[in-house]
């Protein structure tokens, strides 16, 4: 069995959630979800981000292969008209 977490939030901040799941037209439990899952999501665009700047050789090589793809591709496209 999982164990659920509390959220000891601030009336201002509890009301502030609250507004934004009612415009958004959720309830506070899922708009709270959809943000952890949201900012999960940035965090790992970020770290995908730095290891790819980190290595600005293999960045080069793979935009290089997809470039050659996408020319194989429309070529077949092109022929197959």
């Amino acid at each position: 069995m999982s164990k659920r977490l509390g959220l000891n939030l601030s009336d201002d901040t509890h009301a502030q959630i609250k507004a934004r799941a009612d415009a958004a037209g959720v309830s506070v439990h899922s708009w709270i979800i959809a943000a952890i899952e949201r900012e999960n999501f940035r965090q790992l665009c970020q770290e995908t981000n730095d290891w790819w700047a980190s290595r600005p050789e293999a960045a080069e090589r793979q935009v290089a292969e997809y470039h050659r793809r996408r020319e194989v591709q429309s070529g077949r496209d092109s022929s197959a008209a």
